[in-house]
């Protein structure tokens, strides 16, 4: 059979699986492929899931379960009974377990239609998307509804302080998704978000990002165009009046006048308008918020000003769904935070050291900023691994050049080599070090973490703050950090 075999429009829907059926996951040890596997074994299914290594937290929570996982990638992984098998977004083609599903015309799905299929199905479902803030927003609406017993369903894709899963089919009819617009699988080149049928959608952010699937920004937007036409008559549109790429769009969105549409920001033109104050003596900000039906405030327990944001759109989608919003604002209190994004891993008058998932220029550039904010009389370090597809290209060297102003010290970590590279300008990180030593903020390049940790242990004075940004492990340069400064 030919690759055309596989396509979107011949998946097989989870409706057609007999309920105790054996389902494969291609890929398990992902976030998202990990705890739906985990989902799916509690709904019933005897589930089996490979991948080429299984790292934590992951691999404890799959340990956990009722999962048969398998460690490597072979044909006889797959059940012979196998009904249906998962194949992840980042499987190839020539996957050897993709090439057996072919061979033995075995039924397929992927993640973003099995979880519209296994935890949205006809619930109120709250997306949230956006280039940034999507993890945190969902964490926080989640949270919140959990706080006021409405028992929701949720998906995060991020690890949370105070949940056990990140992926969790609730007794209520309110479902909570983080909406990635990342495509869904070589077969199905469509965003994820695509398949979570919005009754109500945040929109946080639109830049540029994703080089290696999205030629421009405009083929960005294009995305989020279709994703707004989802909408349901009646529904809400909650997007960020800070935004540029936002703000593009917004008069397109509020000609439709079947759904309400309501900004929010820091922005004056905002229709619902937020101040923040650091709060003495603890971690935080206490935030203001005001709109023509009155003003409200709630206590941050979270860094960064961007989470006010972040905090604020979580408020204003449970309100929409009938929740109260003077308790919800309470509840923002006891959240405990996405584990990754801004997580304090040291906080003593000799060293603050904190972990953040930024690597969009954008993230990197806002995360910075409120570290500096936040500690201007202490001394920033801010280490950098450019990981992700497009932070590892040559197309936002330039960006990055503003995201460090506020650093006192940037240490980054050369591009690690991947298959395909051949195809892509990769960013000269040497380069880019001694753009910003020229521009006044001292920088330095290192191959891996270990030479990387020896430098910051070296390099480090009492009183700083280092600030680690990565969307990956960093090689587990933040446990080598706090091995040796705690």
């Amino acid at each position: 059979m030919p690759k055309s075999w596989f396509s979107q429009e011949a998946s097989k829907s989870l409706m057609e699986i007999p309920s105790g059926a054996t389902i494969h996951v291609i890929g398990v040890c992902g976030v998202a492929m990990g705890q739906l596997a985990v989902e799916l074994s509690q709904q019933g299914y005897r589930v089996t899931g490979s991948d080429k290594e299984f790292y934590h937290p992951m691999a404890a929570i799959l340990e956990d379960s009722s999962v048969e996982t398998f460690s490597g990638y072979t044909a006889e992984n797959i059940p012979p009974e196998t009904a249906l098998v998962v194949i992840g977004n980042s499987v190839p083609y020539e996957n050897v377990e993709v090439q057996e599903v072919e061979r033995r015309a075995l039924d397929y799905t992927f993640f973003p239609k099995l979880l519209a299929e296994s935890l949205i199905g006809e619930s109120i479902s709250l997306v949230i998307a956006g280039t940034h803030g999507k993890s945190t927003t969902t964490a926080l609406t989640a949270h919140l509804l959990r706080s006021l017993s409405y028992a929701p369903s949720y998906f995060i894709g991020g690890q949370v302080r105070g949940f056990e899963r990140s992926l969790h089919k609730g007794s209520g009819g309110v479902s909570v998704v983080e909406g990635d617009e990342y495509d869904s699988a070589f077969f199905a080149k469509v965003p994820k978000f695509s398949f979570y049928k919005p009754s109500h959608l945040v929109i946080n952010a639109i830049e540029y990002d994703h080089a290696d699937i999205y030629a421009s920004l405009d083929d960005i937007k294009k995305e989020f165009r279709s994703l707004v036409t989802l909408l349901p008559p009646g529904g809400t549109l909650l997007c960020s009046a800070d935004d540029e790429g936002v703000c593009s769009l917004l008069s397109e969105w509020k000609a439709r006048e079947d759904i309400t549409v309501i900004t929010f920001g820091f922005s004056t033109t905002a229709d619902v308008t937020l101040r923040t104050i650091p709060c003495e003596g603890s971690l935080g900000y206490q935030v203001h918020c005001s709109r023509s039906e009155g003003d409200f405030e709630f206590h941050l327990p979270l860094l960064g000003e961007y989470n006010a944001k972040n905090a604020l759109a979580a408020l204003l989608l449970v309100e929409i769904v009938g929740g109260d919003l003077q308790q919800a604002c309470h509840a923002v209190g006891d959240f405990g935070g996405v584990v990754r994004r801004q997580q304090v891993h040291i906080n003593t008058p000799k060293v603050f050291l904190v972990e953040d998932f930024a690597h969009h220029p954008t993230a990197v550039q806002e995360t910075v900023s409120s570290m500096k904010r936040l500690f201007p009389h202490r001394r920033l370090l801010a280490v950098f691994e450019p990981r992700s597809n497009t932070s590892r290209q040559e197309i936002f060297r330039e960006d990055y050049l503003a995201s460090f102003v506020g650093a006192d010290c940037v240490v980054l970590r050369e591009v690690a080599a991947r298959r395909g590279d051949e195809d892509r300008k990769l960013m000269d990180v040497q380069e880019l070090s001694r753009e910003l030593d020229s521009r006044g903020i001292r920088s330095f390049c290192y191959s891996d973490a270990d030479q990387i940790a020896d430098f910051v242990l070296q390099e480090r004075q009492d009183g700083d703050v280092i600030l680690v940004m990565s969307n990956g492990s960093f090689e587990g340069l933040v446990q080598k950090l706090c091995a040796q400064l705690q």
